[in-house]
């Protein structure tokens, strides 16, 4: 099993479809506590992102993500987010695999004071099709309509979706 620390972005657009509990029988999510607190604030909008936040705090209430408490570099919040900061405070203490975010602004610095790689929701999906719990369609499918959910169609995060499934290997 591997472990990864995710933010609230990757979470989310993983959750439109569902993936998080599907995942969970080859990874352990963890986040930090602000990842928690942005999922309790996006949980109150009744929209795709809401019912996927609301779908979320679930899986913590069940054990399948796992929220711990970490401290904020105050060097990282200049430049990312409080959740985002949070994870890379947490790599160390959680013996994690990898980091994944969604979060286009954050990504390129967190990938460059990071311990671990960090990658996109999409890596997940990538995983589910490589242990055979989607088809290639159906992974296709799921980038195509997390595309459409997230606004990504034509940005950086489409592109990367895909990148993770121009080869068969």
């Amino acid at each position: 099993m591997i472990t990864i620390l995710a933010d609230t972005s990757a979470l989310i657009s993983l959750e439109i479809k569902g993936l998080v509990g599907l995942a969970s029988k080859f990874v352990r999510f963890i986040i930090p506590t602000a990842v928690y607190e942005e999922l309790g604030d996006i949980a109150r909008f009744e929209d795709v992102h809401g019912r996927s936040a609301t779908d979320l705090l679930g899986l913590v209430g069940s054990g399948v993500i796992t929220v711990k408490s970490a401290s904020a570099m105050p060097e990282h919040l200049k430049n990312i987010d409080t959740g985002e900061a949070e994870i890379l405070s947490l790599v160390t203490s959680c013996n994690c695999d990898y980091i994944i975010t969604d979060d286009v602004r954050a990504l390129p610095y967190m990938r460059s004071v990071a311990e671990v790689k960090v990658l996109t929701s999409a890596f997940v999906i990538r995983l589910l099709y490589d242990t055979g719990s989607l088809s290639r369609e159906d992974a296709l499918n799921s980038v195509k309509e997390i595309a459409i959910s997230r606004d990504w169609y034509g940005g950086v995060l489409e592109i990367i979706a895909y990148k993770y499934f121009n080869d068969e290997s």
